[in-house]
């Protein structure tokens, strides 16, 4: 059951987009790019409907995990150049540990945070994290 409407869910989304700069020039994008950015936008706007992710003034993503009981509200700040140093301290080909090593940065949490996610949850976390570096 949805606990805002879709209009606001893209009202806020787009309010995300812009608090945070994100360019979201999707007529330049190819076809798989566009269909990332479709996905991605989907993720996180049925995310605010259900009222798992909300958008603070700041522009700050906070995730609640549905499906996920241990894990805590988790916060999506703006991630500085510092953020993607984070994937230097894994080995080339180590991809999904690089990203968890990201987004724990940019949350402040850890990458086990995110290693022991739910697949429903950690979609909407890598959604939100990959419009930032998208």
């Amino acid at each position: 059951m949805s606990k805002v409407d879709n209009e606001t869910a893209c009202a806020e989304f787009q309010r995300f987009i812009d608090l945070n700069c994100i360019f979201v020039g999707i007529e330049t994008l190819g076809k798989e790019d566009k269909e990332a950015f479709v996905e991605a936008k989907g993720r996180i706007v049925s995310a605010i409907e259900r009222g798992d992710l909300t958008i603070n003034d700041d522009g700050e993503a906070t995730y609640t995990p549905r499906r996920s009981k241990d894990t805590n509200d988790i916060v999506f700040r703006e991630p500085t150049g510092a953020t993607l140093t984070a994937m230097d301290r894994k080995k080339q080909g180590e991809d999904v540990g690089k990203m968890f090593a990201t987004m724990a940065d940019m949350t402040g949490t850890n990458a086990k945070t995110f290693s022991a996610m739910r697949m429903s949850d950690l979609k909407v976390c890598m959604a939100v994290f990959n419009l930032f570096l998208g």
